[in-house]
């Protein structure tokens, strides 16, 4: 069965304060998301046991894996991998937005959006 999901009707969350996230599919092995990231606001680096791939759509920023940092612009790809502190940090004067994609998928982003559905 073809499971298609429109953006409008994404799952949302704010993953961290100033981060809105958009769980646009999740599967057995794998998940894919657009976060929204308002400049200005650090967070500090974060791991976790999956694999990160992330696609900069627009905006600009700070991206820190290990103990590397590079400025990025839009139209960059990069991978987090499995247990790396990492985070992406927006700069410049408007959101950046990243489609990412976790394998296997956040478990905690989708408990959260479970969560928040059973409230409404």
């Amino acid at each position: 069965m073809v499971n298609v999901v429109k953006r409008k009707d994404a799952s949302k969350l704010e993953t961290v304060k100033g981060r809105h996230g958009e769980i646009l599919m999740a599967g057995e092995k794998c998940m894919m998301m657009i976060n929204t990231i308002d400049p200005g606001l650090p967070t500090p680096p974060h791991s976790h046991p999956h694999e990160q791939i992330g696609f900069l759509q627009e905006g600009e920023g700070d991206l820190y894996i290990g103990d590397e940092k590079i400025h990025i612009k839009s139209q960059c790809t990069f991978v987090a991998p499995s247990g790396v502190p990492h985070n992406f940090d927006a700069t410049g004067d408007k959101p950046a937005v990243l489609i990412e994609c976790f394998a296997p998928p956040r478990e905690d982003y989708l408990e959260r959006v479970k969560k928040k559905t059973k409230k409404n």
